[in-house]
Protein backbone atom coordinates (compact mmCIF):
# COMPACT_ATOMS: atom_id res chain seq x y z
CA UNK A 1 0.00 0.00 0.00
CA UNK A 2 1.29 3.55 -0.74
CA UNK A 3 -0.28 7.08 0.48
CA UNK A 4 0.41 10.29 -0.83
CA UNK A 5 0.66 13.37 1.03
CA UNK A 6 1.57 16.18 1.85
CA UNK A 7 1.84 18.87 4.78
CA UNK A 8 1.83 22.66 5.69
CA UNK A 9 2.28 24.45 8.22
CA UNK A 10 0.06 27.64 8.99
CA UNK A 11 0.91 30.63 11.24
CA UNK A 12 -1.76 32.42 12.55
CA UNK A 13 -1.59 36.11 13.47
CA UNK A 14 -4.02 37.22 15.99
CA UNK A 15 -4.86 41.26 16.81
CA UNK A 16 -4.92 40.44 20.36
CA UNK A 17 -3.65 37.80 22.36
CA UNK A 18 -5.63 34.63 22.45
CA UNK A 19 -6.49 32.55 25.56
CA UNK A 20 -7.14 28.71 24.41
CA UNK A 21 -9.45 26.85 26.70
CA UNK A 22 -9.24 23.62 24.46
CA UNK A 23 -7.31 22.09 22.09
CA UNK A 24 -6.56 24.67 19.40
CA UNK A 25 -6.90 22.96 16.65
CA UNK A 26 -10.68 22.06 17.78
CA UNK A 27 -11.52 25.33 17.24
CA UNK A 28 -9.46 25.12 13.51
CA UNK A 29 -11.56 21.97 12.58
CA UNK A 30 -14.83 24.09 13.18
CA UNK A 31 -13.68 27.11 11.21
CA UNK A 32 -12.57 25.42 8.59
CA UNK A 33 -15.47 22.74 7.82
CA UNK A 34 -17.73 26.06 8.37
CA UNK A 35 -16.03 27.76 5.64
CA UNK A 36 -15.42 25.63 3.55
CA UNK A 37 -19.36 24.44 3.12
CA UNK A 38 -20.00 27.87 2.84
CA UNK A 39 -17.44 28.61 0.12
CA UNK A 40 -18.21 25.34 -1.75
CA UNK A 41 -22.17 24.20 -1.10
CA UNK A 42 -23.75 24.62 -4.23
CA UNK A 43 -26.88 22.11 -3.14
CA UNK A 44 -27.63 23.21 0.26
CA UNK A 45 -31.23 21.69 -0.17
CA UNK A 46 -29.44 18.19 -0.50
CA UNK A 47 -27.06 15.97 1.81
CA UNK A 48 -23.49 15.49 0.53
CA UNK A 49 -24.78 11.50 -0.13
CA UNK A 50 -27.59 12.96 -2.32
CA UNK A 51 -25.85 15.51 -3.86
CA UNK A 52 -24.22 14.57 -7.40
CA UNK A 53 -21.36 16.56 -7.42
CA UNK A 54 -19.94 15.77 -3.65
CA UNK A 55 -16.80 13.98 -4.93
CA UNK A 56 -15.28 17.19 -6.17
CA UNK A 57 -16.63 19.08 -3.58
CA UNK A 58 -13.98 20.75 -0.59
CA UNK A 59 -16.10 20.58 1.96
CA UNK A 60 -17.82 16.85 0.92
CA UNK A 61 -14.45 15.04 0.38
CA UNK A 62 -12.84 16.02 3.59
CA UNK A 63 -15.51 16.79 6.37
CA UNK A 64 -18.35 14.47 5.41
CA UNK A 65 -16.73 11.86 3.27
CA UNK A 66 -19.36 10.01 1.64
CA UNK A 67 -18.46 6.27 0.56
CA UNK A 68 -20.88 3.91 -0.99
CA UNK A 69 -22.48 1.37 1.46
CA UNK A 70 -21.04 -1.88 -0.40
CA UNK A 71 -17.08 -1.39 -0.01
CA UNK A 72 -15.35 -3.79 0.90
CA UNK A 73 -13.23 -2.08 3.82
CA UNK A 74 -16.14 -0.50 5.12
CA UNK A 75 -18.99 -2.06 4.56
CA UNK A 76 -22.51 -1.15 5.70
CA UNK A 77 -20.95 2.44 6.39
CA UNK A 78 -21.71 5.50 4.27
CA UNK A 79 -19.08 7.58 5.41
CA UNK A 80 -15.02 7.09 5.27
CA UNK A 81 -12.25 8.33 7.29
CA UNK A 82 -11.41 11.79 6.73
CA UNK A 83 -8.46 12.28 4.29
CA UNK A 84 -6.70 15.31 6.50
CA UNK A 85 -5.03 15.75 9.69
CA UNK A 86 -4.85 18.59 12.08
CA UNK A 87 -1.42 18.65 14.05
CA UNK A 88 -1.32 21.13 17.16
CA UNK A 89 1.70 23.04 17.05
CA UNK A 90 2.57 25.97 19.91
CA UNK A 91 1.34 29.16 20.88
CA UNK A 92 3.76 31.90 20.51
CA UNK A 93 3.89 35.34 21.40
CA UNK A 94 2.31 34.88 24.30
CA UNK A 95 -0.92 34.33 22.41
CA UNK A 96 -0.73 36.62 20.00
CA UNK A 97 0.18 33.64 17.04
CA UNK A 98 -0.37 30.03 16.76
CA UNK A 99 1.23 28.01 14.68
CA UNK A 100 -0.41 23.96 13.53
CA UNK A 101 0.14 21.89 10.39
CA UNK A 102 -2.21 20.07 8.20
CA UNK A 103 -1.95 16.60 6.38
CA UNK A 104 -4.08 16.05 3.53
CA UNK A 105 -4.38 12.84 1.67
CA UNK A 106 -4.47 11.59 -1.43
CA UNK A 107 -7.40 13.01 -3.89
CA UNK A 108 -7.50 15.62 -1.08
CA UNK A 109 -4.24 17.54 -2.10
CA UNK A 110 -5.88 18.85 -5.11
CA UNK A 111 -8.04 21.19 -2.12
CA UNK A 112 -5.32 22.77 -0.64
CA UNK A 113 -6.31 26.39 -2.41
CA UNK A 114 -9.73 25.77 -0.90
CA UNK A 115 -8.26 25.35 2.60
CA UNK A 116 -6.14 28.61 2.53
CA UNK A 117 -9.50 30.39 1.27
CA UNK A 118 -11.19 28.75 4.10
CA UNK A 119 -9.01 30.13 7.18
CA UNK A 120 -8.43 33.59 5.50
CA UNK A 121 -12.31 34.25 5.45
CA UNK A 122 -12.33 32.86 9.06
CA UNK A 123 -9.82 35.06 10.06
CA UNK A 124 -11.62 38.27 8.34
CA UNK A 125 -14.88 36.79 10.53
CA UNK A 126 -12.90 36.65 13.74
CA UNK A 127 -13.23 33.98 16.40
CA UNK A 128 -15.40 33.16 19.83
CA UNK A 129 -18.03 35.54 21.14
CA UNK A 130 -15.64 39.17 20.67
CA UNK A 131 -14.73 38.27 17.23
CA UNK A 132 -10.92 38.47 17.59
CA UNK A 133 -9.93 38.65 13.58
CA UNK A 134 -6.48 37.19 12.63
CA UNK A 135 -4.44 36.87 9.29
CA UNK A 136 -2.18 34.04 7.98
CA UNK A 137 0.90 35.41 8.72
CA UNK A 138 2.87 32.45 6.81
CA UNK A 139 1.95 29.22 5.03
CA UNK A 140 5.13 27.02 4.61
CA UNK A 141 5.23 23.61 2.80
CA UNK A 142 6.54 21.47 5.97
CA UNK A 143 8.22 19.30 2.96
CA UNK A 144 10.41 21.19 1.70
CA UNK A 145 10.25 24.53 4.33
CA UNK A 146 9.50 26.98 1.48
CA UNK A 147 6.56 29.14 1.78
CA UNK A 148 4.03 29.57 0.33
CA UNK A 149 1.46 32.65 -0.69
CA UNK A 150 0.90 35.54 -2.76
CA UNK A 151 0.61 35.95 -5.69
CA UNK A 152 0.48 32.63 -6.87
CA UNK A 153 -0.38 29.46 -4.45
CA UNK A 154 1.82 26.85 -5.84
CA UNK A 155 0.70 23.57 -4.83
CA UNK A 156 2.17 21.48 -2.19
CA UNK A 157 5.15 19.37 -2.68
CA UNK A 158 4.16 15.65 -1.71
CA UNK A 159 5.69 11.97 -0.27
CA UNK A 160 4.66 8.53 -0.39
CA UNK A 161 3.78 6.53 2.20
CA UNK A 162 4.90 3.00 1.76
CA UNK A 163 3.98 -0.18 3.57
CA UNK A 164 6.85 -2.21 3.80
CA UNK A 165 5.78 -5.58 4.50
CA UNK A 166 8.91 -7.22 4.88
CA UNK A 167 8.74 -10.05 7.43
CA UNK A 168 11.94 -9.55 9.51
CA UNK A 169 12.81 -8.03 13.01
CA UNK A 170 14.53 -5.44 13.19
CA UNK A 171 14.66 -4.19 16.93
CA UNK A 172 13.04 -5.33 20.36
CA UNK A 173 11.77 -2.46 22.27
CA UNK A 174 10.17 0.89 20.99
CA UNK A 175 9.03 3.58 23.06
CA UNK A 176 5.68 5.66 22.18
CA UNK A 177 4.73 9.00 23.16
CA UNK A 178 1.46 10.39 22.89
CA UNK A 179 1.26 13.85 22.08
CA UNK A 180 -2.32 14.54 22.00
CA UNK A 181 -4.73 12.77 23.37
CA UNK A 182 -5.15 8.96 21.70
CA UNK A 183 -8.42 7.33 21.27
CA UNK A 184 -7.38 3.60 20.85
CA UNK A 185 -10.42 1.06 20.79
CA UNK A 186 -9.73 -2.59 23.02
CA UNK A 187 -12.75 -4.96 23.34
CA UNK A 188 -15.17 -1.72 21.43
CA UNK A 189 -14.55 0.66 24.64
CA UNK A 190 -11.97 3.60 24.55
CA UNK A 191 -9.30 3.15 27.17
CA UNK A 192 -6.09 3.39 28.46
CA UNK A 193 -5.77 -0.54 28.80
CA UNK A 194 -5.44 -0.98 25.05
CA UNK A 195 -3.05 -3.80 24.18
CA UNK A 196 0.06 -4.00 21.45
CA UNK A 197 -2.70 -5.97 19.45
CA UNK A 198 -4.97 -3.36 19.77
CA UNK A 199 -2.34 -0.25 18.58
CA UNK A 200 -1.22 -2.12 15.49
CA UNK A 201 -4.19 -3.51 14.50
CA UNK A 202 -5.70 0.57 14.63
CA UNK A 203 -2.67 2.02 12.54
CA UNK A 204 -3.01 -0.76 10.12
CA UNK A 205 -6.63 0.08 9.59
CA UNK A 206 -5.71 3.64 9.16
CA UNK A 207 -3.81 3.23 6.09
CA UNK A 208 -5.65 0.75 4.77
CA UNK A 209 -8.82 2.70 5.04
CA UNK A 210 -6.17 5.59 3.49
CA UNK A 211 -5.35 4.04 1.00
CA UNK A 212 -8.71 2.34 -0.28
CA UNK A 213 -11.08 5.58 -0.47
CA UNK A 214 -8.12 8.19 -1.26
CA UNK A 215 -5.45 6.42 -3.76
CA UNK A 216 -5.00 4.12 -6.76
CA UNK A 217 -2.51 1.84 -4.90
CA UNK A 218 -5.06 -0.09 -2.22
CA UNK A 219 -5.53 -3.21 -4.32
CA UNK A 220 -2.29 -4.84 -3.57
CA UNK A 221 -3.05 -4.89 0.25
CA UNK A 222 -2.73 -8.24 2.31
CA UNK A 223 -3.90 -7.74 5.08
CA UNK A 224 -2.04 -8.08 8.65
CA UNK A 225 -2.39 -9.46 12.17
CA UNK A 226 -0.32 -8.20 15.09
CA UNK A 227 2.08 -10.80 16.41
CA UNK A 228 0.67 -12.10 19.53
CA UNK A 229 4.34 -11.65 21.18
CA UNK A 230 4.43 -8.24 20.95
CA UNK A 231 3.89 -6.56 24.30
CA UNK A 232 3.39 -3.60 25.77
CA UNK A 233 5.52 -4.15 28.76
CA UNK A 234 5.48 -0.68 30.71
CA UNK A 235 3.22 2.58 30.30
CA UNK A 236 2.61 5.77 31.85
CA UNK A 237 -0.76 6.93 30.45
CA UNK A 238 -3.27 9.26 31.49
CA UNK A 239 -6.74 9.86 30.21
CA UNK A 240 -7.15 13.25 28.92
CA UNK A 241 -10.56 15.16 27.89
CA UNK A 242 -11.03 18.20 26.11
CA UNK A 243 -14.29 20.18 25.81
CA UNK A 244 -15.81 20.85 22.02
CA UNK A 245 -19.22 22.43 21.20
CA UNK A 246 -20.57 20.17 18.37
CA UNK A 247 -22.68 22.40 15.81
CA UNK A 248 -24.58 19.15 14.63
CA UNK A 249 -25.77 17.57 17.68
CA UNK A 250 -25.76 21.54 19.30
CA UNK A 251 -24.33 20.23 22.75
CA UNK A 252 -21.17 20.39 24.71
CA UNK A 253 -19.20 17.60 23.79
CA UNK A 254 -16.41 16.11 25.81
CA UNK A 255 -12.96 14.21 23.21
CA UNK A 256 -10.15 12.19 25.28
CA UNK A 257 -8.39 9.79 24.73
CA UNK A 258 -4.60 8.05 26.26
CA UNK A 259 -1.70 10.93 26.85
CA UNK A 260 1.91 9.85 28.03
CA UNK A 261 4.12 6.70 26.84
CA UNK A 262 4.65 3.02 26.62
CA UNK A 263 7.08 0.95 25.80
CA UNK A 264 6.46 -1.64 23.39
CA UNK A 265 8.71 -5.38 23.57
CA UNK A 266 9.23 -8.16 21.47
CA UNK A 267 9.98 -9.33 18.00
CA UNK A 268 8.92 -5.42 16.14
CA UNK A 269 9.56 -6.17 12.67
CA UNK A 270 10.22 -3.87 9.51
CA UNK A 271 6.14 -4.06 9.18
CA UNK A 272 5.83 -3.27 13.17
CA UNK A 273 8.47 -0.26 12.25
CA UNK A 274 6.27 1.07 9.16
CA UNK A 275 3.03 1.07 11.20
CA UNK A 276 4.60 3.33 13.55
CA UNK A 277 5.92 5.38 11.44
CA UNK A 278 2.59 5.61 9.71
CA UNK A 279 1.16 6.97 13.66
CA UNK A 280 3.82 9.58 12.98
CA UNK A 281 2.60 10.78 9.88
CA UNK A 282 -1.49 10.02 9.76
CA UNK A 283 -2.09 9.94 14.03
CA UNK A 284 -3.38 6.94 15.34
CA UNK A 285 -6.93 6.34 16.49
CA UNK A 286 -10.30 8.17 16.29
CA UNK A 287 -10.95 11.51 15.66
CA UNK A 288 -7.87 12.70 14.07
CA UNK A 289 -9.38 15.29 12.38
CA UNK A 290 -9.61 17.29 15.67
CA UNK A 291 -6.02 17.13 16.05
CA UNK A 292 -6.02 13.64 18.28
CA UNK A 293 -3.61 10.79 18.34
CA UNK A 294 -0.16 12.81 17.59
CA UNK A 295 2.44 10.14 18.24
CA UNK A 296 6.24 10.16 18.39
CA UNK A 297 8.69 6.66 18.53
CA UNK A 298 11.68 6.69 20.20
CA UNK A 299 14.20 3.39 19.13
CA UNK A 300 16.56 2.26 22.19
CA UNK A 301 17.31 -0.71 21.21
CA UNK A 302 18.94 -0.02 17.81
CA UNK A 303 20.87 2.51 16.09
CA UNK A 304 19.83 5.42 13.68
CA UNK A 305 21.56 3.74 10.86
CA UNK A 306 19.47 0.63 11.20
CA UNK A 307 15.86 1.99 11.70
CA UNK A 308 15.89 3.82 8.04
CA UNK A 309 12.55 5.62 6.65
CA UNK A 310 12.45 2.75 3.93
CA UNK A 311 8.50 3.31 4.27
CA UNK A 312 8.66 7.36 3.34
CA UNK A 313 9.71 8.06 0.01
Amino acid sequence: MKILYGKVSFLLDFEKPISWNTLPTFILRSLLGTQLKRICCVQRQLSCEKCNISQSCAYAVLFESPIPKDTKVLPGRNRGAHPFVLTHGKVINSGKQYEFTITLIGFALQFFPFVVLAFQRAGDEGIFSDQIMFSIAQITDSTNGKRLGAPILNPLSTKIFSFDETDCSIANKANIHFITPARIKHRGQYTLDFDAFSLLQSLYRRIEVLAYFYTDDSSDAKGYRPPADIIIAKRNLTWKDFSRYSHRQSAAMELGGALGWIEIQGPIGVREKSLFDAGTIFHVGKNTGFGLGEMSVEWPSISIEEVHDASIE
